[in-house]
């Protein structure tokens, strides 16, 4: 079945999640290191449940993508949103001290990035929702 338009941005919101992810990961690692770091210890202790996230988040673009009965089921929209905002959330502080009183152009970007691909998650997955009701009651009359 065809997804509709919500869905695929849903997908498209939940990828620029995950390449914003990446690149916490990469700097976590060492391997970037565009981002300041706050706070106290290695930041390399953030690398598995940043891993674990990305994995999440992997399993959830597939099945968006992929899985054939998505665009019927209402649940998964809304339970697909969770990970890729529950990753956000403790940010919001940060992102909103980016914005207010930039430090660099990349921590602006970032924060526009973050704030926008979290809003277009949080409706697209609402749209996707009341789309795949929709699709679920016709496809059983």
């Amino acid at each position: 079945m065809e997804r509709t338009g919500a869905m695929k941005a849903f997908v498209i919101a939940y990828l620029v999640v995950l390449a914003v992810l990446g690149l916490f990961l990469l700097n976590v690692l060492g391997v970037l290191s565009i981002l300041k770091m706050e706070g106290q210890g290695d930041p390399s202790g953030f690398a598995l449940p940043l891993a674990v996230f990305g994995v999440l988040m992997l399993v959830v673009i597939f099945a968006a993508a992929m899985w054939p009965r998505a665009p019927r089921t209402p649940w998964f929209w809304l339970v697909g949103a969770i990970p890729g905002l529950l990753f956000f959330l403790p940010d919001i502080p940060i992102i909103i001290r980016a914005v207010t009183s930039p430090e660099s152009v990349v921590d602006v970007v970032l924060a526009i990035a973050v704030a926008g691909s979290s809003v277009a998650l949080l409706i697209s997955a609402a749209i996707s929702f009341r789309d795949a009701r929709r699709l679920a009651g016709s496809s059983a009359s």
